[in-house]
């Protein structure tokens, strides 16, 4: 015990930073993931449930069909932005990590590289929640468009 070096506080600094910033990325991206899967994915069980209720002319079945691919769509790009999410997570704790132990030779290079694809899925992430917004809204659209 009496030959053990005190810890770094920048150690310390660096490994609370990663953990809280992993918890906080988590928490957020996830409920932003499922929110938009679970509006996208109501809303179009609701647009199937009104068209099997009610039979629609010839001329609304084209955005009927529209609507459904585009919540579909919307689902798939929110899952998919939250497979994005859980990369940032893991190339940000694999930088925290690097950055917590500073005295290795040659990490600076790896610590760069978790940085670089951190926030190249980071922004990978943020652009397919945008899209899923979209395709709500434009399926939205194209749902009051077949209803007349």
């Amino acid at each position: 015990m009496a030959n053990q070096m005190p810890e770094d506080p920048y150690r310390i600094l660096a490994c609370e930073r990663s953990h809280e910033d992993a918890r906080q990325t988590v928490a957020t991206n996830r409920m932003l993931v499922q929110s938009l899967v679970l509006i996208n994915g109501a809303a179009a069980i609701a647009a199937l449930a009104y068209y099997g209720a009610h039979s629609s002319s010839g001329s609304g079945k084209p955005a009927a069909l529209l609507t459904i691919i585009l919540y579909c769509l919307g689902i798939f790009t929110s899952v998919f932005a939250g497979l994005y999410v859980r990369r940032t997570t893991q190339e940000w704790s694999s930088f925290w990590e690097l950055k917590s132990y500073p005295d290795v030779a040659g990490q600076e290079s790896v610590m760069e590289v978790h940085r670089q694809y951190a926030i190249k899925s980071k922004r990978r992430s943020a652009g397919l929640l945008i899209a899923s917004e979209v395709c709500f809204l434009v399926a939205s659209l194209c749902l009051v468009m077949s209803l007349g």
